[in-house]
């Protein structure tokens, strides 16, 4: 009887353990975006214009294309 009072006290506590989880979900309102403003990507002080970001963006994927950076033919 002495070992299993501890065994059932330590599950009794495991399970009222669980119930103060709280709820992870999201509150959704519909067609409203509820999470953290946000600015684009191009809004910041190294572009100008969001076709300025564009051409970055184009540029840096061609520098990692292998075959354009090996060759001088891009792929």
């Amino acid at each position: 009887m002495m070992r299993v009072l501890p065994v059932v006290l330590l599950g009794a506590a495991l399970a009222l353990a669980g119930c103060g989880e709280k709820s992870q979900q999201v509150s959704y309102s519909k067609g409203r975006y509820a999470g953290k403003p946000d600015t684009p990507a191009w809004a910041g002080d190294e572009f100008k214009s969001r076709a300025d970001w564009e051409r970055a963006i184009k540029a840096r994927n061609l520098r990692q294309n292998e075959y354009q950076r090996t060759s001088g033919r891009g792929g």
